[in-house]
């Protein structure tokens, strides 16, 4: 199963930061070990290379997951541009939050929705479209004047059709 590309890495671990702790401790033992008693014995030695060698895979670990977040945050930045462009070329749009879906059906999703401007969660109808549309990730459309106009009561539920989807992003940070 693919992850969703729109959720922040995490970037540290319990079990990395445990590790790194432990290689860490490990280390400055040993090192403080052959500097009292050098040249050392043998098996000090061994245990230090096996420790330099742990070492090493735990800051290639971290360097992964520097490298993961960094991308990630060059990806989000590219879509929120992407995103702010589309804005300024349409003269009605919004932004909404997908927090949730529900049922995905061959035709479109169930989901539930956060209007970013009002703070209004309520239950959407989501054509399929031509982008994967992930949880935890922002649209921007065209709301659909037939459903909501001013001083009508607010739709049950929303009807989002696939041509009124103009960008995705992710959500940058919880509101």
């Amino acid at each position: 199963m693919e992850s969703n590309p729109m959720i922040k890495p995490q970037l540290s671990g319990g079990l990395l930061v445990a590790t790194t702790v432990i290689v860490g401790v490990a280390l400055l033992y040993l090192a403080f070990a052959i500097a009292i008693a050098w040249p050392g014995f043998q098996s000090v030695w061994i245990a230090f290379g096996i420790a330099l060698l742990a070492a090493g895979w735990v800051a290639w670990r971290w360097a992964r997951r520097f490298q993961g977040r960094r991308q990630w945050q060059q990806f989000a930045n590219r879509q929120w541009e992407y995103l702010t462009r589309i804005k300024g070329e349409h003269e009605a749009t919004t932004e909404i939050t997908v927090i949730s879906f529900e049922e995905i059906q061959p035709t479109g999703s169930w989901a539930t929705i956060r209007w970013n401007k009002f703070g209004y969660v309520q239950p959407v109808w989501i054509e399929n479209g031509t982008f994967a549309i992930w949880p935890d990730s922002v649209l921007l459309i065209r709301p659909d004047p037939t459903q909501i106009q001013v001083g009508a009561p607010w739709p049950p539920t929303y009807y989002l059709r696939s041509h009124a989807c103009l960008a995705i992003a992710p959500v940058l940070s919880t509101i």
